[in-house]
């Protein structure tokens, strides 16, 4: 492709072929074709390279608007960071590489959004179980005071305008889990966003940001800190355990 794509769509995998074939079979199939893709492997040994390379040959223009990068890296955010420096999309989305799209028309609903020049366009996402039991739909849109408290938007699918990178810095890189949510604490309450009902990707609730939550609530807890303060940061922290133990106990958690 000579002309930039609107969105750039990062992925970082690690072994996961096969989560990562239905991905992008998903993606393939999507009728909203104005996108890249970069693939931010972490030296992955299970032939992801050439399911990667046989997707390539699938596409129009496929070795140039699938990008593959792999290499040794320090997790998922410092994938993410060395995707920053390929990308070309005004619009960045982050998706999991065992995510994929509900329908065909999932991408086009969320990008066609970008004819607005909004700074942030978030949806919402279908969220199941690793049995494949539906839990719940899930995401928010873009509001300071209860971004303060939680990661209250659906941040895989979503999209960004890549600039913003360049305003308030990369990806925090020791977080583990949670550097997401400290990326976002650095935006200006006022940002101009907008959102959709519609849920964009089906997601299987079995990351670490599901099955760590004792991690979870320590790296929110610093990144509050690090932006909010003490005080605001530990009352957080409280609050935050006891909306889990509530969603623990009617079986969303």
């Amino acid at each position: 492709m000579t002309s930039a794509p609107r969105v750039s769509i990062l992925v970082a995998t690690w072994n996961c072929a096969p989560q990562l074939a239905a991905f992008l079979d998903s993606l393939a199939a999507q009728s909203w074709t104005d996108w890249e893709l970069l693939l931010l492997d972490n030296a992955s040994t299970d032939g992801a390279a050439e399911l990667v390379a046989a997707f390539q040959q699938r596409l129009p223009n496929g070795p140039q608007r699938v990008v593959w990068s792999s290499e040794p890296d320090a997790g998922i955010y410092d994938a993410w960071n060395r995707g920053l420096q390929l990308a070309r999309g005004a619009y960045l989305s982050f998706i999991g590489a065992d995510d994929t799209f509900l329908d065909a028309h999932s991408l086009g609903r969320i990008a066609g959004l970008t004819a607005t020049d909004a700074d942030l366009i978030t949806a919402r996402n279908a969220y199941c179980a690793p049995n494949g039991r539906f839990l719940r739909h899930w995401g928010f849109g873009w509001q300071w005071k209860r971004m303060r408290q939680s990661m209250n938007i659906a941040h895989p699918g979503l999209l960004v305008r890549r600039d913003w990178f360049s305003r308030v810095g990369p990806f925090d890189a020791s977080f583990r889990i949670c550097g997401d949510y400290e990326w976002f604490l650095r935006l200006p309450p006022e940002l101009c966003a907008i959102h959709t009902s519609d849920s964009i990707l089906q997601v299987v609730q079995a990351g670490v940001s599901h099955t760590r939550i004792g991690q979870v609530y320590a790296e929110t807890f610093r990144a509050q800190r690090r932006h909010l303060g003490a005080p605001v940061s530990a009352a957080c922290w409280g609050l935050n355990w006891a909306k889990y133990g509530r969603r623990r106990l009617i079986g969303l958690a």
